[in-house]
Order: structure tokens, then sequence, then C-alpha cells
């Protein structure tokens, strides 16, 4: 079953193609493709090759591409932006990445998007020092924007990742995950550098507080939903999809919205879930198997898609502070995007 099987998702009668919502700014989305390609740090053979492990995955480039969409919805009426707004773009694109390149140590995965990971073609070691230097150029992009506020708000983003890190792994296996943990985690590791991106954005541009914190709002919530449909394509969508394993996270203890669902039930299903995650059994191809099954029959993908909705509806809401546009219009359309997307 996948979410846009669900009835809740079915009700988006025309899902909208990413790749219209991105030609808003794809002139823009080139520039910072061409410094992620070409203007980092260490040019030499091997860090090229290193890099290009990483980069050439390719990805969707949504963070630097909201931060640039928000940032044409809260300029002038012709929508225009500026060379910080490029390197803000990067910045949030190279700690996204670097993120991703040091999570695959954590996790021992093989396959990022499809794609060998650099752990797993190199080694370990390499792929620690390819995410450190992916930082550094992040940080040489921040000292360029010479805004204290955003300053703060990229540092307190490098926090969160690193204490959403600490907190997942500490968590494994572990039973009594609420779900205000799982939110907070969530903000940890995804939503706070959406909202980073959203909110600076309307800083270079001046604009007023409200703006401001509507547009944080707008790209913390929509992180959040981010999250929660990752963690329900975990249950519903196939390795081919993913481009890594299905059901990942279960088979590492990892409890998210759709296996938090069902346990809650106090039920014989969540008891077997239970019993599955407690004995480690979700290690196992046979074990994971079963689990996914159990979340499947028993609403765990009905209540999290549910859950997805109703953050969406709060990422929508923030949009009504700025002024209508084409800009403003794509922001809402990527909420619907989001809802639907499979990979």
């Amino acid at each position: 079953m996948s979410i846009q099987q669900s009835p809740v998702s079915s009700a988006i009668a025309a899902p909208p193609e990413l790749g219209a919502l991105l030609d808003a700014v794809k002139d823009e989305l080139e520039l910072v493709e061409k410094f992620l390609n070409s203007n980092l740090v260490d040019d030499s053979p091997f860090i090229e090759e290193l890099l290009g492990q990483v980069f050439k995955a390719g990805g969707k480039r949504l963070r630097p591409a909201l931060s640039l969409l928000v940032a044409k919805a809260t300029s002038n009426p012709r929508g225009e932006v500026n060379r910080l707004h490029i390197i803000l773009a990067v910045l949030t694109e190279l700690i996204h990445t670097a993120s991703l390149v040091h999570d695959d140590v954590i996790d021992s995965a093989s396959l990022r998007r499809g794609q060998e990971t650099v752990n797993r073609k190199f080694s370990d070691k390499l792929a620690v020092l390819t995410g450190d230097l992916l930082f550094a150029q992040a940080s040489v992009c921040l000292a360029r924007l010479m805004n204290p506020p955003i300053v703060g708000i990229y540092g307190q983003v490098l926090g969160d990742l690193c204490a959403g890190e600490i907190r997942q792994m500490r968590q494994q296996f572990v039973l009594n995950i609420d779900w205000n943990t799982y939110i907070q985690k969530s903000i940890w590791k995804t939503a706070s550098l959406f909202a980073a991106g959203t909110q600076s954005a309307p800083i270079l541009n001046h604009c007023k507080d409200e703006v401001v914190s509507a547009m944080k709002q707008y790209g913390l919530n929509l992180g959040i939903c981010f999250q929660i449909v990752d963690d329900l394509l975990d249950v519903t969508a196939s390795s081919s999809q993913l481009g890594k394993p299905a059901g990942s996270d279960l088979s590492q203890g990892l409890i998210t919205a759709p296996t938090l669902f069902v346990l809650e039930r106090k039920d014989e299903a969540a008891a077997r879930l239970e019993q599955l995650i407690k004995t480690r059994a979700v290690s196992s191809a046979e074990g994971i198997e079963e689990s996914l099954e159990i979340i499947r029959a028993n609403g765990g993908v009905e209540s999290t898609v549910n859950l997805a909705h109703n953050y969406a509806r709060a990422a929508r809401e923030t949009l009504s502070v700025i002024p209508a546009s084409s800009y403003r219009d794509c922001l809402d359309q990527m909420v619907d995007w989001l809802l639907t997307r499979t990979n």
C-alpha cells in the first residue's frame, strides 16, 4: 500500500510535479549546482572523486529550492534574488549532504538514492572526513553571508543535527517512545534545516519579523511533514523506490510514526509487534516482513497519513502572511507534492 492509495492523499486530484515547481528557481538552482560541483575547498583528483561519489547520486535539492522560492516570494514583485541568496541555498545543501554522508557511516549503509555510499566504496574514515569537508565548506559560505542572526540560526541547526543523531542512537530498540519525543527528533534531524533556509531567506530580504516568523513556521511544519512521509515510505515503498532497503528504520530498532500508532493500540497486534522489536527479530528479513505486515494491517499507514496532513495544513496556513505571487503558489503546491511523493 502506498501513500497515494490512501483515502486521504487521494483527495489531491492532480499532484504537482516537482520539476514544474522547481522551474520557478531553475536558473538559481543551476548556479547552486555549479558551485557544488566545482567550487569546493580542495580540487585534488582524489577529493574530486570522493565528492563526485556524493553528488553523482543527485538529489532533489529540495532544501535550497525552498530557500530560493521563499526568497523570491518575500522580495519584490519581480521576485529578484541576489548572490547572498545563492550562497544561502548552497550552504543549506552542503549541510544536508554532509549530514547524509555521516548518517551512512553511522547506519553502515551501502546505498543512498540507489548509488553506492562513500563509506561503502572507500571507507568509514574517508566518509567521515568527506562529511567534515562539506561542513567546513558550509562554514565558509556562512561567513560570506556576514549576517550574525543567520550564523546563529545555522549554528543551532548543526547542534540540532548532532543532538537528533545522538538521541536516535540511544533510542534504538527502546519501546517507551512518546509522540513528543518522536516530533522533537524529527525537528532536530530534519525540520530544523528546512526552517533555517525558509527563515533566513526573508532575513536577507530585510522583511518584517512577522514574515520571518511565518516563513520559519512554514519550513518547520513542512520539515516535520517531510520526515513523517519519509517514515511512512519506509513502511509502504519498495526498495527500488527508496534507493535503499525497505523497512530499514524498523530493522535498526527505530520507532517511527507508523510503528508508534500500532504500538499504542495495546492489543494483540501491538503485543506481537512489540515482541518482534524487543527480541530484535526485526533485524532479520522474516522479522521485518512480519512487522511491516502488522503495521500495514492495523492502521499504521492511515494514521500516519492523517498526521502528515495535519502538519501540511499548518505549513500551508502560514503562507497567508506573504503577498500573492506565482512563487507563493509554488510554496503552496510544494505541500501537495510532499504528501504524494514516492521517494
